[in-house]
């Protein structure tokens, strides 16, 4: 939470990774187990909201409650999607998930978000350009591609597809130079990467 208070005051947005408890609970993990950064030899999945509260991961809805209703998030489905996961965000940011983009590589998680809230931004992240391909297949709004991916040419084709162009995860000066491109509408930025597109963006 303290990282979320952080990234609110240096960034315009934030995006949030979302697995699920073993009670369908979403709560804020990358990995799909524990071990890595908390020490756990568990799967998320595995635990209930309460053990996993207890080892301190946060839920969503802990994590929205403290992020300014102001703030863009993109929320990154690692999983399918419970029917808690909608109760959360229309608690937070009502029906049509106000400044809410749901993002995920897998499609049928975004074809559950279409079809159970289907005014909801969706994003297709991808990490080769024939992934890319399927966002406006899937019926997206946008894609969200490894920065490497960007070029003028590959932007505009998603543009002129109707896609909004998202791109991930800038961490030092490498691909910072899109940090100005107008045509793109978030570009994920994390620790030295934060200075880098800032200094660029001015």
């Amino acid at each position: 939470m303290d990282a979320l208070a952080a990234g609110v005051l240096q960034c315009d947005g934030l995006e949030l990774d979302v697995r699920f408890s073993s009670d369908g609970v979403p709560v804020l993990v990358h990995d799909a187990t524990l071990d890595r950064l908390f020490g756990v030899a568990a799967r998320v999945n595995a635990l209930s909201v309460g053990d996993l509260e207890r080892i301190g991961v946060a839920t969503l809805a802990e994590a929205l409650a403290g992020i300014p209703p102001s703030t863009p998030i993109d929320v990154e489905l690692k999983e399918r999607p419970s029917s808690e996961f909608y109760a959360t965000i229309l608690g937070a940011r009502g029906p049509q998930a106000s400044g809410i983009v749901i993002s995920s590589f897998d499609r049928e998680t975004l074809r559950d978000i279409h079809r159970d809230a289907p005014g909801w931004s969706r994003w297709l992240n991808a990490e080769t350009m024939l992934e890319a391909e399927g966002a406006a297949l899937l019926g997206c709004t946008g894609v969200a591609v490894e920065v490497g991916l960007l070029s003028d040419d590959a932007i505009s084709g998603w543009r002129a597809a109707g896609l909004e162009v998202a791109a991930w995860t800038i961490r030092g000066c490498e691909g910072a130079r899109w940090a100005d491109d107008r045509r793109l509408v978030a570009l994920c930025v994390e620790g030295e990467g934060i200075v880098a597109a800032r200094a660029v963006a001015r």
